[in-house]
């Protein structure tokens, strides 16, 4: 069996590959602080504490939003088989500015995620509802071949979002390499890749793209969507629209919702006397 790694846009740290940010200087020290930031949060299951849901060692991707004044963006997937949630750490330009998270479940079971100030983000419902993709072709049985199916249902998905129904509207671009493959033959999950909805490379939702079934011979293709930012999203299937969200309540919402936004100081600034 093969085990599926990250398909991370960092390739070997190589500027080419990742998301561009002029403003935020060497970025192997980025990606070391936020790690170490990372390593300050802790995520179990709900219905048993005891046992933890791993965060993926490196991040998904890269990313930097100059239009929006972040900077030092970095995605991160916690669980195996489809990530049971995605968090998405970045800064402000201005100085020690803190961390920003936004943390999005997309799991079957609910999680707690214990934060780097000690409080918690407990999620009271689950959000995901796989749904069959029309007109797809059947999930073919080598998965270099899936991997293109894949990439080609997401070209049919456009996006757009609106921070209030006052302002402009921002179209969202599909980064059209997936962020993360994976398999999880528990939730009958033969094969699946998460993509990005971005406003840049800044992203706002996650789409999962997967095989369901008992074998190959019986899968079919469903997607699920995720926010992963707090605006008003519009998400189109083949120029229809298929799923919408309304701007989260006061931005940030609340712990105890699926989608969830928290700020923390900085490492530099946790590290002061």
């Amino acid at each position: 069996m093969i085990r599926y790694l990250p398909i991370t846009i960092l390739v070997s740290l190589s500027g080419a590959a990742l998301a561009q940010d002029d403003e935020q200087g060497s970025l192997p020290d980025a990606l070391q602080l936020a790690a170490e930031h990372m390593d300050l949060c802790e995520m179990r299951l709900a219905e048993d504490p005891q046992q933890v849901v791993p965060r993926r060692q490196n991040p998904l991707l890269t990313f930097g939003d100059a239009a929006r004044q972040n900077r030092n963006g970095t995605l991160w997937a916690f669980g195996e088989g489809r990530p049971a949630a995605f968090l998405e750490l970045y800064q402000g330009t201005e100085p020690q500015a803190p961390w920003v998270h936004a943390v999005t479940l997309t799991g079957m079971q609910r999680v707690i995620l214990k934060t780097p100030t000690s409080s918690f983000w407990r999620p009271a419902t689950t959000q995901i509802e796989p749904t069959p993709v029309p007109d797809a072709p059947a999930p073919a049985e080598r998965e270099p071949i899936r991997l293109r199916q894949m990439k080609e249902i997401a070209r049919r998905f456009t996006a757009h979002e609106f921070w209030n129904p006052d302002n402009s509207r921002f179209e969202l671009r599909l980064l059209v390499q997936p962020v993360h493959r994976y398999r999880d033959e528990a939730a009958g999950v033969l094969d699946g890749a998460a993509f990005v909805l971005a406003h840049g490379t800044n992203p706002e939702v996650i789409l999962l793209i997967e095989a369901h079934g008992p074998d190959v011979a019986r899968a079919q293709w469903r997607y699920a969507l995720a926010r992963i930012g707090s605006a008003e999203f519009h998400v189109e299937l083949d120029g229809a629209e298929v799923w919408r969200r309304s701007r989260t309540p006061g931005v940030v919402g609340t712990p105890d919702d699926p989608y969830w936004l928290f700020v923390t100081p900085s490492v530099q600034d946790e590290a002061s006397p």
